[in-house]
């Protein structure tokens, strides 16, 4: 009996032995996981402290969800899950922040990083953003804009030799109830401006681009002849840049008189 007690004695001083070496492995593990986590929180917070002035704006609600049915959307490009863009805003930029621009409303929308909620972002605050791989900047009503520019955030599609090629991108919703469903669908559209010698100018023809430059009519014809530049609907916005990016780099585009 005592030969017994002797071995369950060592056996259970072998448990605790046992016991007490797993301790001294696992406590160093969970002391660096705990280091690890807290760190990490603790970037978290800064990152979203950073970035408090971005996410303190309305909550922007979709309102294509009041219909039953709906073609289109009222986003640029796409309506998936927001890309990350950049934003410059209220003198801030940030980066990688999850975008989405409504071009009927004319609205920049944020995601908030801790939550599904979206928000719209005061407008007047927001210089420029970048999304898609398109730069919009914000123009405001100043003297030098036409009446046919309105105040908001256009396309910069060029920026050459003193020339400026925007474009206003925008939907129109046209509602419809049939058989008891509202249907709604959205159809885009697009104008483009040139801004020139401080003054922004409507484009829309192979005409009115070339009545820009009246020192370089001649070159400006004879290339739009040769690209069979045709400025349908379809091919537009291309021809606009071709012919416009043609001019900025012809001898003397930039000087005095070259255009109007």
């Amino acid at each position: 009996m005592q030969t017994l007690r002797v071995l369950a004695g060592s056996a259970a001083v072998g448990v605790c032995l046992g016991h007490y070496a797993h301790a001294q492995v696992a406590a160093p593990d969970s002391a660096f996981l705990a280091t690890a986590r807290t760190l990490a929180e603790q970037r978290y917070t800064a990152a979203i402290r950073d970035q408090s002035k971005l996410y303190n704006g309305s909550e922007y609600f979709n309102y294509t969800r009041y219909y039953q049915e709906v073609t289109g959307d009222q986003f640029f490009i796409s309506a998936q899950e927001a890309p990350n863009g950049t934003v410059d805003y209220d003198g801030q930029v940030y980066t990688a922040v999850p975008l989405l621009y409504d071009i009927r409303l004319d609205q920049v929308v944020v995601k908030q990083p801790t939550s599904s909620f979206y928000l719209q972002l005061i407008s007047e605050r927001v210089r420029q953003f970048s999304l898609h791989g398109h730069t919009f900047v914000r123009l405001v009503r100043d003297s030098t804009v036409s009446q046919d520019v309105r105040p908001g955030f256009y396309d910069l599609l060029l920026d050459q030799s003193g020339v400026r090629v925007l474009a206003r991108r925008t939907k129109k919703m046209q509602t419809q109830p049939s058989q008891g469903i509202t249907r709604a669908e959205f159809y885009p559209y697009t104008y483009y401006f040139i801004e020139l010698n401080n003054a922004y100018h409507s484009v829309k023809s192979k005409g009115s681009v070339i009545s820009l430059f009246p020192a370089q009519r001649k070159a400006l014809q004879q290339f739009a002849r040769d690209r069979r530049l045709a400025f349908t609907k379809e091919t537009r916005e291309a021809d606009i840049l071709q012919l416009v990016s043609y001019y900025a780099g012809l001898p003397g585009a930039n000087s005095p008189g070259a255009a109007r």
